[in-house]
C-alpha cells in the first residue's frame, strides 16, 4: 500500500511539474500575477470609489453609455471628455448604433487628466466592468501623446489587432506595436475583461486626434461639434469597423 502511495504521489508530482513548466513557457504566470501598482503612476486615485468620494457625477464627471441587445461587441472609452481628448467622440462613431458603447468623461474646466485618469489595469467604474464582462469583443480607444500621427496597438485579441493594423494601414493611418507601458497586455486591464479573456487597445497619439477636427483643434466646443471632423475622422472610423466586420465573419 505504501509503495502505491508512493508511486501515485511521484506521478502527481510530475504531472504537476509538468503543468507548472506549461504554464511557465505560455507566461501565464507572469500575465495572471504580476503587480499591480495602485494608485498608478501619475494617477491620484487607486479606484473609482475614491474618486466618485470626491469628484460629483454630472458636475465633475459624467458615464454616457449605450446597450446593444444584440450585440457581443463593446467599444469604449475609459478616459473619456477631457481626460484624453477625442476618444469618446471615436469610441461613440465606431460604435455607432450596432455596437455597445462606454465612456467615461472628465468634466472638470482643467486638470482632468491629472485628477480624474485611473489607468486600465486599476478602473473598476462598476458599469464599465458590467459591460467588458458581458462582451467577447471589446475595443478600448485611448489617447497617447506625441507630435507625430500614428496609432499604437496592444491588447490580447492578436488577431483583431492584426486586422484592424491592417485596415488602418490601408486606409493611410501609421501604425505601431505599442510599448510595453501601453501595450495592454495585463489580464485585469479591463480591455481584457471580457469573456474570452482578450481586447484591443487603441493609443492615439495627439497629433492624430488632432488630425480629426478643422485646424487640429480639440478643445471642448471643437470637438463636441460633428460639423469640425475631418474625413481622416471618418475614414478612421470607417477602417476600425471594417475589422470589426470582418473579425466577426471569421470568428462570431
Amino acid at each position: 500500500m505504501f509503495k502505491t502511495k508512493l508511486i501515485i504521489g511521484a506521478f502527481t508530482l510530475a504531472a504537476s511539474a509538468a503543468a507548472i513548466t506549461l504554464l511557465l513557457q505560455n507566461n501565464i504566470f507572469s500575465r495572471s500575477f504580476s503587480s499591480v501598482e495602485c494608485p498608478a503612476e501619475g494617477d491620484r486615485f487607486c479606484t473609482f470609489t475614491e474618486l466618485s468620494d470626491v469628484y460629483e457625477e454630472s458636475e465633475d464627471w459624467e458615464i454616457k453609455k449605450r446597450q446593444s441587445p444584440n450585440s457581443r461587441v463593446l467599444v469604449s472609452a475609459i478616459h473619456g471628455g477631457g481626460i484624453e481628448q477625442v476618444t469618446s467622440q471615436l469610441a461613440d462613431a465606431v460604435a455607432g448604433k450596432e455596437y455597445s458603447f462606454y465612456t467615461f468623461k472628465g468634466k472638470l474646466s482643467s486638470g482632468n487628466f491629472n485628477n480624474l485618469h485611473i489607468s486600465s489595469v486599476n478602473f473598476d467604474e462598476p458599469q464599465a466592468r458590467s459591460m467588458a464582462n458581458e462582451a467577447s469583443i471589446h475595443i478600448s480607444i485611448h489617447g497617447a501623446e506625441g507630435e507625430m500621427k500614428r496609432t499604437l496597438l496592444g491588447g490580447l485579441n492578436e488577431d483583431l489587432r492584426g486586422l484592424i493594423s491592417e485596415h488602418l494601414e490601408s486606409s493611410g493611418f501609421r501604425v505601431k506595436e505599442a510599448p510595453e507601458h501601453l501595450d495592454g497586455d495585463h489580464p485585469n486591464n479591463i480591455v481584457n475583461q471580457t469573456k474570452t479573456g482578450e481586447g484591443v487597445q487603441l493609443e492615439l497619439t495627439r497629433a492624430q486626434r488632432k488630425a480629426f477636427f478643422e485646424n487640429g483643434t480639440i478643445s471642448y466646443s471643437s470637438r463636441n461639434d460633428a460639423t469640425n471632423q475631418t474625413e481622416a475622422f471618418t475614414q478612421y472610423k470607417a477602417a476600425i469597423r471594417d475589422a470589426l466586420k470582418e473579425y466577426k465573419e471569421r470568428n462570431l
